[in-house]
């Protein structure tokens, strides 16, 4: 199971494309697509400050999060679907001059600030919970068909 989790870790780095679900006041759903980055323990994103996700996360930190991802060239040409994490999470939003993260988005952050924003820009902050739901991770393309051997549960905290 440890290299399943530090697959997990490693998909966390190497992918950039999360959706994160909140839910506001009235208790309704939201989901959006972000880019993010990690460090493997650490989720990061930009938002505006006024952005329905960032007043969700205000009022709530109880985030769900799904990153699905292409095994690898093959995958896109053969008839299955995206090999996904999900998880739920804790979700806190943080300043824009936050130090760590600003290390773990450097990637970005250059192209980020180029772009006009319209409105203020805030960092959130996402610590995933300790189990991890997998689909496809550490299997082969073709045993993704097979709904028990695509399937697991990771603990990172093991």
């Amino acid at each position: 199971m440890k290299d399943l989790k530090e697959e997990v870790k490693k998909i966390l780095k190497s992918n950039m494309w999360l959706v994160i679900s909140t839910v506001d006041e009235k208790n309704q759903p939201h989901s959006s697509v972000v880019v993010y980055q990690s460090d493997g323990d650490i989720i990061i994103f930009q938002t505006g400050i006024n952005t329905l996700k960032a007043k969700s996360i205000q009022k709530n930190h109880n985030v769900s999060v799904t990153i699905p991802f292409r095994k690898n060239f093959l995958h896109k040409l053969v008839p299955a679907p995206p090999a996904e994490l999900h998880f739920t999470a804790k979700a806190e939003l943080v300043p824009y001059d936050n130090e760590e993260a600003k290390k773990i988005f450097a990637k970005f952050l250059k192209h980020s600030e180029s772009i006009e924003k319209p409105q203020e820009t805030i960092w959130v902050k996402v610590k995933p919970s300790k189990l991890i739901s997998t689909f496809g991770v550490g299997i082969k393309l073709l045993d993704m068909r097979k709904p028990n051997k695509a399937r697991n549960l990771v603990n990172l905290n093991e």
